[in-house]
C-alpha cells in the first residue's frame, strides 16, 4: 500500500514514533523550564520514570545536583544564575534565535546515586497555540568526553616522557668540551619534536688529534632519537677503543664500521653522517661523508671551502666501500658541521639555492670566532623563519683550529 507523504507528516502518531524511537533525548519547555513533553530518550537518559516527570521543572526532572541538594526547581537555586543551560535556553526564547550545540558538564542524581554526565545541548525556539516554549535535544557525550580526558592524560604523560627524553639527549650533546689550546668549539642544537635525529659529538683522541662527527638520522621524534642514540654508543665504544690501542681510527674506517653494524633491514632506518679527524700539529684533516650535507671551511680573508666528496647514506649497502679525503686547515680556519635542517630555513624548504645562501653568509662572516660564527647563522636563520615552527631538527658545529699549541 502506498504511504502518502503529506499524511505522514500530518500525523501526530507519526510524528511521536519519530520521538520515540530517536536516540537523542528531546523536550519542550518553558520560560520557566517548565517540562511539558519529552520523549523516551530522555527518560532512558536521567533513567527516570514517566510519572516522575509530569509537571517538573528540568532541574528536577533529570536530577540536576543543584535542584536535588536545595530541593528547588530551576531558576531558584543558588547555583541558577551560573547555570549555562539555563542562561541558554532563556536567551534563546527572548531573542528567537537557535543555540547550537553547547557542553553541559554536571552531576546528576540517577537512583539516588550522583553520575557526573557531559551533555551537549541544543535549543530552538518555537510557538504552540500563541505560547513561546523552548524545543531542545540533548546528546550524552560522556563516553567521549572521558575518552578524550583519557588521551589527553596520556598525552600529558608522553610530553613530560619527551621532555625527560630531550634533557637525556641534550646531555648526550658534548656538555663539557676538551679543553685544547690548538682548537676553539661552538655550537648550537634545536630538535623539532622534543627529541630528534640529530646528534654530534667532538673526542680528544690523543696529544695530537681530535675527531668529531654529525649525523642524522632520518625521521624525527623517538625513533629517530633512539637510533642516534644507538649510533652515538657504537662511536663512543670505537673512541675508546682507539684510546686503548693508542691510535684513532680514520673517518673511512668508522664509516665502514657503521654500514656494517647498521644495515637497513635490521634497523628499518638509515642515516647520514661525516666524520673527521684532525691532526692538530699539522692541521691535515681527515673526513668521511656518507650522504651527509658537506662540511665547510671558513677561513680568513672571506674564504669558504665545500668539502663535498663523499659516498651513500649509511643503511643501504655500500659497494665499494666508503672512502676518506683529505685537506689541510690553516690557523683561523673554522671547520662548519652541520645538517640539512639548517639550510632548510635559509629559504623555501627543499630549495638548492638555500644551500648558496648559506655559503654566502658563511663568506661574509668567515673571519670572526667560531662563537660568534654560530651566533650570526642562528640569528640569520630566526631571521628567516620567522615564527615558523621548525618541522626537522637543526644542528650546527664549528670548531676553530689556532694552531698547534702544545
Amino acid at each position: 500500500m502506498k504511504i502518502d507523504v503529506n499524511t505522514l507528516k500530518d500525523s501526530n502518531e507519526f510524528l511521536n514514533l519519530l520521538l520515540a524511537n530517536i536516540d537523542t533525548a528531546v523536550f519542550i519547555a518553558d520560560e520557566r523550564l517548565k517540562i511539558y513533553q519529552f520523549n523516551d530518550s530522555f527518560l532512558s537518559l536521567f533513567r527516570r520514570s514517566d510519572e516522575a516527570m509530569v509537571q517538573m521543572t528540568f532541574g528536577m526532572a533529570s536530577g540536576c545536583i543543584n535542584a536535588v541538594r536545595e530541593n528547588k526547581p530551576c531558576g531558584e537555586t543558588s547555583a541558577c544564575r551560573n547555570c549555562i543551560l539555563k542562561r541558554s535556553l532563556i536567551d534563546s526564547l527572548s531573542i528567537r534565535e537557535p543555540h547550537e550545540k553547547k557542553l553541559l558538564e554536571r552531576i546528576f542524581y540517577i537512583h539516588g546515586q550522583p553520575v557526573k554526565k557531559y551533555l551537549e545541548f541544543t535549543s530552538r525556539p518555537i510557538v504552540f497555540q500563541d505560547r513561546r516554549m523552548i524545543l531542545v535535544f540533548i546528546y550524552d557525550v560522556t563516553k567521549i568526553e572521558l575518552s578524550k580526558m583519557e588521551l589527553e592524560k596520556k598525552q600529558r604523560q608522553i610530553d613530560m616522557d619527551l621532555e625527560k627524553a630531550a634533557e637525556i639527549q641534550k646531555n648526550l650533546l658534548p656538555q663539557s668540551l676538551p679543553e685544547i689550546p690548538s682548537i676553539s668549539i661552538h655550537w648550537f642544537f634545536e630538535p623539532c619534536r622534543m627529541v630528534g635525529g640529530d646528534i654530534f659529538h667532538i673526542y680528544k683522541e690523543d696529544d695530537r688529534h681530535i675527531s668529531a662527527y654529525i649525523l642524522d638520522v632520518c625521521g624525527h621524534g623517538v625513533s629517530a632519537a633512539l637510533i642516534a642514540v644507538t649510533v652515538k654508543q657504537f662511536l663512543d665504544q670505537l673512541h675508546a677503543q682507539g684510546l686503548y690501542r693508542g691510535e684513532p681510527f680514520p673517518p673511512e674506517k668508522i664509516l665502514n664500521r657503521l654500514e656494517a653494524e647498521f644495515p637497513f633491514e635490521r634497523f628499518d632506518c638509515y642515516f647520514t653522517i661525516v666524520h673527521v679527524l684532525l691532526d692538530l700539529r699539522t692541521g691535515t684533516l681527515l673526513y668521511g661523508c656518507a650522504g651527509h650535507v658537506p662540511p665547510v671551511v671558513a677561513g680568513r680573508n672571506h674564504r669558504v671551502k665545500v668539502l663535498d666528496r663523499h659516498g651513500t647514506i649509511i643503511g643501504i649497502g655500500q659497494d665499494p666501500p666508503l672512502k676518506q679525503y683529505a685537506t689541510k686547515l690553516l690557523p683561523g680556519d673554522k671547520l662548519i658541521l652541520y645538517t640539512d635542517g639548517l639550510i632548510d630555513y635559509f629559504g623555501p624548504k627543499g630549495q638548492a639555492d638555500n644551500k648558496n645562501e648559506f655559503y654566502s653568509l658563511l663568506k661574509t662572516i668567515s673571519d670572526k670566532p667560531c662563537k660568534e660564527i654560530v651566533t650570526e647563522v642562528v640569528a640569520a636563520l630566526k631571521r628567516i623563519r620567522g615564527q615558523k615552527a621548525i618541522d626537522d631538527d637543526i644542528s650546527l658545529l664549528a670548531i676553530e683550529y689556532n694552531g698547534y699549541q702544545a
